[in-house]
């Protein structure tokens, strides 16, 4: 639930997340924390500003003894999709899903990564057995990952302790981008709430000029999440079989498969993944092709011609006319 802060603990909260000096950061998340009211309500929230001003400090620590930075092998580059598979143990469950057999010690020494093949697509899946150690690594996977596969749900308390809400199978997004100027601007609409409490909320943070990006099923709570630093992930569970789990991850991410053909009708590639309610102008877009007139669309194996604002759906096979 929402924490109802007093008016002077938001106004701290606001200066904190405005300061960019790690002190000064820290002086004033221990004024906040000493200001905010502590009951069952902000047990979360306590828990994760004492995370934040124990990670300041380690920061701070670290700076003035002037270590030389290193690239840290655990932050990743993603291609397309990256998806952690979540066990508890050190399990088959990354074997059975992709077929590639993880030595242990490589799983604990480096990131592993293997493809998981389905429905037309590749699926960069990683492995973080979190239940037996080298958590911190792990949850650097965990927080770059697009979705996550949960193969034992012991590791959801694991997971939700470092300052991340889970969401199963569907995506609850906020985001907010900081402005200097232009005020409050809403991108998407949520039916939990509405532009005014949304703009009175975020002003009562100190948040007066930002993009403020919201999905459908967006709550208060997910926007005081989001400005105390908690991360929303969204997972979904363990299946043996790959078409199965990829068609889940699909709709859990709000991902369609759009195939597009060449001149001759045959298909031109991989499927286009773009989100659900995308239109022949998306598709147009995505492959560089201007001033597109319409297409031809294939959908269960009936041909017909389109405009640009007609809605795909997923499986579609598509070719632009322009």
């Amino acid at each position: 639930m929402v924490t109802n802060l007093t008016e002077e603990a938001k106004a701290i909260w606001a200066k904190a997340i405005r300061a960019k000096d790690p002190e000064e950061k820290l002086r004033l998340l221990q004024l906040f924390y000493s200001k905010m009211p502590h009951h069952k309500g902000t047990e979360k929230l306590e828990v994760s500003i004492k995370r934040q001003m124990a990670a300041l400090k380690e920061e701070i620590i670290e700076s003035k003894k002037k270590k030389a930075v290193r690239k840290d092998i655990w932050i990743v580059k993603k291609q397309g999709i990256m998806a952690v598979l979540v066990d508890y143990d050190f399990t088959d469950s990354f074997y059975r899903l992709t077929g590639v057999n993880p030595p242990q010690y490589e799983v604990f020494s480096r990131p592993f990564v293997a493809p998981l093949k389905a429905l037309d697509i590749i699926i960069q899946t990683y492995y973080a057995p979190i239940g037996v150690g080298n958590l911190k690594n792990f949850m650097k996977l965990i927080k770059q990952a697009d979705v996550l596969i949960i193969a034992d749900e012991r590791v959801i308390p694991l997971i939700e302790s470092e300052d991340i809400v889970l969401v199963q199978n569907r995506r609850r997004a906020v985001e907010i981008l900081r402005m200097p100027t232009g005020g409050i601007r809403i991108i998407g609409k949520s039916k939990f709430i509405s532009e005014e409490e949304l703009r009175s909320f975020l002003t009562g943070y100190g948040i007066s000029n930002c993009i403020i990006k919201i999905s459908i099923d967006a709550t208060l709570d997910d926007v005081e999440d989001y400005i105390f630093g908690k991360m929303q992930k969204v997972f979904v569970k363990m299946k043996s079989d790959p078409k199965e789990l990829v068609s889940d991850i699909l709709n859990a991410l709000g991902l369609i498969r759009i195939y597009t053909l060449d001149s001759e009708g045959a298909i031109a590639g991989p499927p286009l993944l773009l989100k659900v309610g995308s239109t022949v102008s998306d598709v147009a877009s995505e492959i560089n092709i201007r001033n597109a007139k319409g297409a031809y669309v294939i959908r269960n194996g009936s041909r017909m011609r389109v405009g640009v604002s007609f809605e795909l759906k997923d499986g579609d096979q598509i070719r632009i006319l322009y």
